[in-house]
């Protein structure tokens, strides 16, 4: 946009609605090609999707014409398919995804029209002024809104009688005053549109749906001009417009989303009626999260329609935290945590290979009960509300039955994370219990102009703060120089020697930094759900003070990779039996776990040992194999293992040399299917580094352990030298190991704890990137 539209505000709306109709238009487009292709079900990436459907669609744009005596019969699909492309196109190179040997767009417009024009009447008056509005919009959002405005002007209402398309008025004014604002001409948009107003409130137009849209332009000039209150009385008029005579049908989901976000902005720019925008903010939320569910879109993915909501999204967290009180607060939290949600299926749809055979199903059902049935699907057909009422409501009860019969039949965690439901608060409230929690989201906006960070507080007695902080240099420095490290190099044991009191200061609330200040004896509990670089922080060695006391001292720190997944009760104390397999090349390090375990067999003998927390015989040669054990009825309260860990994402893995039947390795996507005790202790390099970044799930061996009925892992985040690490483990042994019972009843995270206190004087990398992980 130009210069002249200097109102980030009005720019931000302009941004957004835009955005959401081309979304909206776009995804249209591919139900079509769900729908009538059956090999669009089968593609791994949304990309590929929108490929193969403009690729379609301009195959359908070539179809030679047939004709029957004078008469074309196929002008319409080439119609069709010109403007679906071209919407496709518009809408992926708004987002930043232009797709490759993209045509001209507008050109394509053109050769729909063109069809729609070939005779002196027009074929179809409805479809020819929906695809010129299409044209107006697609011009003025390749920043063309000159070229766009003669074209909006033409359209006058007079123009369009008895086409049918009628409605269209307010989507072409709606363009026409957004061009004049662009072009910096504020003052001309009530000149240019304000004579049409008797035809909106006099005639049969009053009644039309879209009739908001044209005091929602207006009320935009107005805020460009400066006149908040007349633009607040507008705005407000043309949501009751909307509410009065809406149809159901995504298309008016849109336009309310767009226009209760935009009037709720407005109201906290301007400081009215703080309590009225916090209603319009969670009804935002809600709108959104409604046409989500609908177009069966997960945020986090890497897609245009995905990036589409994260921006929204960025906007409610926006406006919630320039809002005042707990319901602000709730509505922040709730979009973070709705950005931040998992759509595991997903993922595990585009890495089905590495499934084994028992998950495959599983995830083809989840993924098949997100499409709507095409002989239930009412997209296309005549607008009939009772139609699309019964088709949502039958498509939610199959998704909470499959969600249900996941939780029960195999895990709450898998359940949330291949088929997530809307945050409930009181839940979550009630799963943090005594703790506290911290979440935190970096989200970027409609304006695209970066990513803002946005950090929440849980406390035990239901209270809840949220705001926006700047993580600063020092954690781009942190984090740029663990990316940067060279992998042949020695390890740094300072991990780069960040100021680790001055990392403290940014990332937590000074709410919580008094509350740890006041920290004596018994240390609080605290939960991390970290987001993006603040994954790669090693959370314990934080300090408090300029004295250097470290979080570790007065925090008991546990991770979770998403907090709505989070359990109501903290992990079990660790119990017995243990499954213990050591597999290193450094010798030491290998002695000092199997003395841990009082292990003193041959290890090139010995793969798999059962061993008890009381100090008695073990047991060696229990199984084979990890897996089998896994896939068994032992009952183990611990596994603990040391092995080289790598990768990423499902492919993330342990090297086991028994493991044959998937080639020395554990993976993620293998871990997936196996029964995990409620203890975890995985003494690896980099398998506890749960990567929760924008658009890619926080999938790894981690999340799979926590998946397949674990309730915490520990593990480190980085690659962590041998003897130290194996040092550190052993203690942690010997605590959960102690025989005079002063530590029989020690969970996991505790002893992870109690064993980095133990070694807190040594240098950070020898301690700090152990990571306890809950569910």
């Amino acid at each position: 946009m130009t210069q002249a539209l200097s109102d980030d505000a009005v720019r931000r709306a302009l941004t957004r609605d835009t955005m959401l109709r081309l979304a909206h238009d776009a995804e249209q487009a591919l139900v079509i090609v769900r729908k009538d292709d059956h090999r669009a079900r089968v593609y791994e990436t949304e990309e590929e999707l929108l490929s193969a459907a403009v690729e379609r669609y301009l195959v359908e744009a070539r179809t030679r014409r047939r004709w029957t005596g004078q008469v074309d019969r196929d002008w319409s699909f080439r119609k069709n398919g010109n403007a679906n492309a071209a919407t496709i196109l518009r809408f992926c190179a708004f987002l930043g995804y232009p797709l490759p040997s993209t045509p001209d767009v507008e050109a394509l417009y053109e050769k729909a029209l063109d069809e729609l024009r070939s005779d002196e009447t027009p074929r179809d008056r409805w479809a020819e002024v929906t695809v010129t509005y299409r044209l107006i919009r697609s011009l003025r959002a390749s920043g063309r809104p000159a070229d766009a405005l003669p074209l909006a002007m033409a359209q006058h209402p007079d123009s369009l009688f008895d086409s049918g398309a009628e409605p269209r008025a307010g989507d072409i004014q709606f363009e026409a005053g957004a061009c004049l604002l662009e072009l910096g001409q504020t003052a001309e948009v009530h000149g240019a549109l304000g004579e049409l107003e008797s035809y909106w409130e006099t005639s049969e137009a009053q009644f039309y749906s879209t009739r908001h849209r044209y005091g929602y332009i207006l009320a935009l000039a107005d805020q460009a001009a400066g006149e908040a209150a007349r633009a607040v009385a507008r705005m407000t008029a043309a949501l009751e417009h909307l509410e009065q005579s809406r149809v159901d049908d995504t298309r008016h989901d849109v336009y309310e989303l767009s226009l209760v976000l935009t009037l709720a902005e407005l109201l906290a720019l301007t400081q009215q009626d703080n309590d009225h925008a916090v209603t319009l903010a969670a009804r935002a939320l809600e709108v959104a999260e409604r046409i989500r569910g609908r177009w069966g879109v997960i945020s986090r993915a890497r897609t245009p329609l995905s990036t589409a909501f994260r921006r929204v999204y960025g906007d409610i967290a926006l406006l919630a935290d320039a809002l005042r009180g707990p319901g602000a607060a709730e509505v922040g939290l709730r979009v973070c945590l709705a950005a931040k949600q998992t759509g595991l299926a997903a993922q595990m749809r585009a890495e089905m290979s590495l499934l084994p055979l028992q998950l495959q199903g599983l995830i083809d059902e989840v993924l098949r009960a997100e499409q709507v049935d095409p002989a239930d699907d009412v997209t296309g057909r005549a607008v009939d509300t009772d139609a699309a009422r019964r088709q949502r409501e039958k498509q939610d009860d199959k998704l909470a039955t499959l969600h249900r019969r996941i939780e029960q039949r195999v895990n709450p965690i898998l359940a949330e994370m291949t088929l997530p439901t809307p945050t409930d608060l009181t839940a979550l409230r009630r799963a943090v219990g005594t703790r506290y929690a911290l979440d935190f989201a970096g989200l970027p906006d409609s304006l695209d102009t970066g990513t803002n960070w946005y950090r929440s507080l849980i406390r035990p007695d239901e209270g809840v703060t949220f705001e926006r902080f700047d993580p600063g240099a020092e954690l781009t420095d942190y984090v740029s120089g663990r990316r940067a490290r060279d992998p042949e190099a020695s390890l740094d044991l300072t991990l780069g020697r960040p100021d680790w009191y001055l990392l403290a200061c940014r990332v937590l609330p000074a709410e919580l930094r008094h509350l740890l200040d006041a920290v004596t004896d018994e240390p609080l509990e605290l939960v991390i759900s970290a987001h993006q670089e603040l994954c790669l922080l090693p959370w314990a060695a934080l300090a408090l003070d300029r004295q250097g006391t470290r979080l570790v001292r007065k925090a008991l720190l546990t991770q979770t990779p998403v907090l709505t997944c989070l359990s109501e009760a903290p992990p079990p104390a660790v119990t017995g039996p243990a499954l213990v397999r050591v597999v290193s090349p450094d010798e030491a390090g290998a002695s000092v776990d199997r003395e841990a375990w009082g292990l003193t067999f041959d290890e090139d003998r010995i793969l798999l040992t059962l061993c008890s927390l009381d100090g008695r015989q073990s047991t060696p040669n229990a199984f084979p194999r990890l897996t089998t054990a896994l896939r068994s009825d032992l009952d183990c309260g611990l596994i603990h293992v040391k092995a080289h860990g790598a990768g990423h994402g499902l492919d993330q893995h342990l090297l086991l040399p028994e493991e044959v039947d998937t080639g020395g390795h554990l993976s993620a996507a293998y871990a997936l299917a196996l029964r995990w005790p409620a203890s975890t202790l995985l003494v690896s390099c980099e398998v506890g580094a749960v990567t929760n970044v924008a658009d890619i799930e926080p999938v790894g061996l981690v999340v799979a352990v926590l998946t397949g009925g674990g309730r915490c892992v520990a593990a480190a985040i980085e690659e962590v030298a041998r003897l130290p690490t194996s040092r550190m483990a052993a203690h942690l042994v010997g605590l959960i190991r102690s025989s005079d019972g002063q530590h029989a009843a020690l969970r996991l995270d505790q002893a992870l704890r109690l064993a980095q206190l133990h070694f807190i004087d040594e240098p950070e990398a020898n301690w700090a990137l152990f990571n306890a992980y809950v569910r």
